[in-house]
């Protein structure tokens, strides 16, 4: 129970640093997107290295952040990719 509430609370402050658009201070290598959790455990390396509160957390949004992505030509087509869902139709 302990690992689960470190690994949520770690996902809910990298969601803060990306909403707050600071991705790029934890992930400055253009070939490598982290995940959310790695992207959590490195700011709460750099806040505990800093000496820093751990900042107020937000709840987490309905909708999950836009994905990191290795490069522009990657970035590229997440941006502009069609999903296609089924639409079922009931009469009544």
């Amino acid at each position: 129970m302990l690992l689960a509430s470190a690994t949520l609370i770690a996902i809910a402050l990298a969601v803060v640093v990306a909403a707050e658009g600071r991705r790029n201070r934890l992930d400055w290598h253009s070939q490598r997107g982290l995940s959310f959790l790695q992207l959590g455990l490195r700011e709460i390396k750099r806040l505990c290295y800093q000496h820093l509160p751990i900042p107020r957390l937000a709840t987490l949004p309905q909708k999950s952040p836009p994905p990191a992505a290795a490069s522009l030509k990657k970035r590229a087509q997440l941006e502009t990719r069609i999903e296609f869902s089924r639409v079922t139709v009931f009469s009544s």
